[in-house]
């Protein structure tokens, strides 16, 4: 049995670099989130990084405001060590789709093999990964219909008429009018700034 699990990313995040001490083996949940003062060197995204700091190996990774390449590799590394731990390989790609494979030919439900990755994930890596790319992808975390329309006119997939108001309302309605999985739409959704995705 192979489980594919996918994420679409609705918003996206980065960092810059700093941190180099790895956070010691703690998964135990905090009893509240955290103060999103605590993550004031975030700027722009501190409230996002507040949400995500879920237990305190996620507070020590983000308090400084800062994700590195290092430690996002450290919070997947110990979600796949914490899958193992519950019989299952876990390799995760960077679209954000996952593989899951039975270490021992075992035979448990999609729902009981989610279960096992969200524990894994609320202890771990729990978005980390995610802001990651978001605030490289965002750094000012400018507003998404914003870049978005700005990246589809300067890629010539719609035209100088398509406002951030339209494209809101497509995206509630989960169909653009446009041909969102085209070269230059990917794009747009992945790198609308032209930063390029580093680390």
């Amino acid at each position: 049995m192979r489980l594919r699990f996918c994420a679409l990313l609705a918003v996206c995040f980065t960092v810059l670099s700093g941190c180099a001490q790895t956070p010691p083996d703690r998964g135990e949940p905090t009893p509240d989130q955290v103060d999103p003062a605590v993550f004031a060197a975030a700027g722009p995204w501190a409230a996002e990084f507040a949400e995500a700091a879920l237990a305190p190996y996620q507070v020590e990774i983000l308090s400084d405001g800062v994700i590195t390449a290092e430690e996002r590799a450290d919070a997947r590394a110990r979600t796949s060590k914490c899958m193992r731990g519950h019989g299952y390989r876990y390799e995760e790609h960077r679209d954000g789709a996952a593989d899951i494979d039975p270490l021992h030919r075992q035979s448990e439900s999609i729902e009981q093999v989610a279960s096992y990755l969200a524990d894994c994930s609320r202890r771990f890596d729990h978005h980390i990964s995610m802001l990651f790319d978001a605030v490289r992808r965002n750094p000012e975390r400018r507003a998404e219909a914003t870049i978005q329309v700005a990246c589809l006119q300067r890629s010539g997939v719609v035209g100088a008429d398509y406002t951030e108001r339209r494209w809101r309302s497509e995206q509630a309605d989960d169909h653009f009018s446009f041909e969102e999985w085209s070269p230059e739409a990917t794009q747009c959704r992945l790198d609308p700034l032209g930063l390029g995705k580093q680390g």
